[in-house]
């Protein structure tokens, strides 16, 4: 398959660099990816307009938006006004990929700090959040962001099966997490369109160990196993993937190794 390969903006910008955007936008030239996934973080929504104002002077193509992590947070709260945030945060981070041309939205349905403990309350919400991505015509995708109380693919399942249109990301580095890397590849939601966008990163391990999340390794420096994966993904699946493997400094000296990424999933990933 001819996947298209893209690089998120969390592989050199993060906050080791004080979210400086700009070493994006003035990099980004020198990152050989198809494309980009812009990580939204809380520093970016007072200086909005001037990200998004680099951005298109750039020329960079933001393919994807990866929503802030937490907004799925707050919508565990009991406080409706911090329910109220949260939709809010969700719109901005729907019209930024609406104005920079971002056709899907990344989104962690559960998240810090009571992770799913409170699922059933999120899944609540999701109608209204699918509604707000449609109306800025993003598609809004779950990620199989790890779990304290039940496991993503438990939970992708029950989504599966009150909202079927919805679509999925499978993340490696959580994949890996959860040890569900091989219930993933074997389900039938690799050739089917299901899985619509894939992150990869490595994991060092060991699973279950939320302390060992970070730091981030890069491929095939922890125990994913990219060289089992690879082929499946070569042979089944038609889609986009995004590196998500940092290389964060001050000033964008990485890039080599981020290349080097790049090059391994381009090579092994396309048919």
């Amino acid at each position: 398959m001819n996947n298209k390969i893209y690089c998120s903006t969390g592989t050199i910008v993060g906050r080791a660099n004080g979210f400086n955007y700009k070493l994006f936008t003035e990099n980004h030239k020198n990152i050989e990816a198809d494309g980009f996934e812009l990580m939204m973080v809380h520093a970016y929504y007072p200086v909005l307009s001037s990200l998004i104002g680099e951005i298109e002077r750039s020329g960079a193509k933001v393919e994807v938006v990866h929503a802030e992590k937490d907004i799925g947070g707050l919508l565990t709260e009991k406080d409706t006004d911090i329910i109220k945030k949260a939709f809010s945060d969700f719109e901005v981070n729907c019209r930024v990929a609406e104005t920079l041309g971002a056709e899907k939205m990344v989104f962690h349905l559960w998240s810090a700090p009571h992770s799913d403990k409170y699922f059933e309350k999120n899944l609540s919400y999701l109608p209204y959040l699918l509604e707000i991505a449609k109306k800025h015509g993003v598609e809004l995708l779950i990620e199989n962001v790890p779990c304290i109380t039940s496991d993503p693919l438990t939970h992708l399942l029950q989504i599966e099966e009150k909202y079927p249109d919805v679509r999925f990301i499978f993340d490696t580095r959580f994949g890996a997490f959860h040890e569900q890397t091989d219930k993933f590849l074997e389900s039938k939601w690799i050739e089917c369109g299901k899985i619509a966008h894939m992150h990869f990163s490595d994991y060092i391990g060991p699973a279950h160990d939320f302390s060992s999340l970070r730091p981030i390794p890069h491929l095939g420096c922890g125990l994913v196993g990219f060289d089992k994966i690879m082929p499946i993904i070569a042979e089944k699946y038609h889609g986009t993937i995004t590196l998500e493997s940092p290389e964060i400094n001050e000033n964008a000296s990485g890039i080599d190794k981020i290349n080097a990424d790049l090059l391994y999933i381009r090579n092994n990933t396309r048919k």
